[in-house]
């Protein structure tokens, strides 16, 4: 990941951050993915039988197609969700085997109102249900070239998507230590660099940032900072 990349993922999780509303958030997501290409998308979340969308989000699709999808009732076969039961990382359609041809239909149809190609991100929760992110495009080499920019986008809604929801979430507390080595690892700095900041070790830089990446439940430094932003605990 690339520093101007990574810069502007952190804006925009500022940017998720600040939002008052889920409709600002929806906003405001649209915004970051028209900031990299003329893409549809679709925002849900799925139960255990992915027949029925428990809850949509936001859909930015072209609105003949809603309405053809929605006429033909096409969530119950639609096989770029119905996937999401078995896959945790996000994934092409064109990956998609065994269709039927009810299902090839769809996507047949699908490419004949311009959604020519896609690829979904699901996330798995931990109440059972799915958050889903949909994206469409015409142009199959400009999606393939956002997919990990949007799907790390998609993340990020989500967090602040469950804080708007009233998701019970126990609050993060970070040490003041564990914030001054986020902050500055949020700024771009090297645990080396925030060291000589700070007076410390490197090692006790790694330290905090590991403890701090613990409590935020993230396996990497990138996403724990944007988490920490997302939450409020930092401010880049």
């Amino acid at each position: 990941m690339t520093a101007a990349v990574s810069h502007a993922l952190l804006t925009i999780a500022a940017d998720f951050g600040a939002a008052i509303d889920i409709h600002q958030l929806c906003e405001r997501f649209s915004a970051a993915v028209a900031s990299v290409g003329n893409f549809h998308f679709a925002l849900g979340r799925f139960g255990s039988n992915m027949l029925r969308a428990e809850e949509v989000i936001f859909v930015h699709y072209p609105e003949a197609w809603q309405r053809h999808y929605h006429a033909n009732d096409y969530i119950k076969i639609d096989p770029t969700i119905r996937a999401i039961a078995h896959r945790d990382i996000p994934y092409s359609w064109a990956e998609l085997g065994n269709l039927d041809a009810a299902q090839r239909r769809l996507l047949d149809e699908a490419r004949a109102f311009g959604v020519v190609t896609g690829f979904t991100v699901p996330i798995h929760m931990t109440d059972g249900t799915t958050f889903v992110a949909s994206f469409g495009a015409g142009d199959a080499d400009a999606l393939h070239r956002a997919r990990p920019f949007l799907s790390m986008i998609s993340a990020q809604f989500l967090e602040r998507y469950k804080a708007l929801a009233g998701a019970s979430k126990s609050p993060i507390r970070l040490t003041p230590r564990e914030r001054d080595c986020m902050t500055w690892t949020a700024r771009g700095k090297s645990a080396w660099e925030i060291g000589m900041l700070l007076g410390i070790s490197e090692n006790t830089v790694n330290f905090h940032v590991k403890n701090a990446c613990a409590k935020l439940g993230s396996n990497g430094r990138m996403l724990a900072v944007v988490s920490a932003i997302m939450l409020g605990v930092i401010s880049p």
